[in-house]
């Protein structure tokens, strides 16, 4: 009986640390939808407004009625991941198709009850290395919040 009861309690410690998996592409739903934050200024660089499309582009509405996106960006994801909190993370390369010409190794994250969505990003020049955690002291951070 001792020896089920340690099984059981392995098998469901296993279970439980497969809970936390998920696809990329379940990763990258949570993530999709519009996201507003009317304390920046409404430029193509701090947008009031991102969009995030489920077909893997983003896009920056310059004010909440804006009538078209001023900045559309390609997401190819590099990785994705859970944290112990619930919040889900989403590396990716950014590159611009509308609105600038910038490319980025990026970060996001949404947190577990997905109404808060934060952003970091570095410049590439040919680098393979992408952020691995949110600092709101970077000065390339974003937040926003889910409309």
């Amino acid at each position: 009986m001792r020896r089920f009861l340690i099984a059981f309690a392995v098998c469901g410690l296993l279970l439980s640390g497969c809970a936390r998996k998920i696809s990329d592409e379940q990763a990258y739903q949570r993530f999709v939808g519009t996201w507003v934050n009317t304390d920046y200024p409404g430029t193509l660089e701090r947008s009031q407004v991102t969009v995030i499309r489920p077909d893997y582009v983003g896009e920056d509405w310059l004010f909440p009625d804006s009538s078209s996106p001023e900045g559309q960006w390609e997401i190819k994801v590099q990785k994705t991941w859970v944290d112990k909190k619930g919040s889900t993370y989403c590396q990716f390369f950014l590159r611009y198709i509308k609105g600038s010409s910038t490319h980025v190794n990026a970060l996001m994250r949404v947190d577990k009850a997905g109404k808060l969505w934060e952003f970091t990003s570095v410049h590439t020049s040919g680098t393979d290395f992408y952020p691995e955690v949110i600092d709101p002291q970077l000065q390339r951070y974003w937040v926003y919040y889910r409309k």
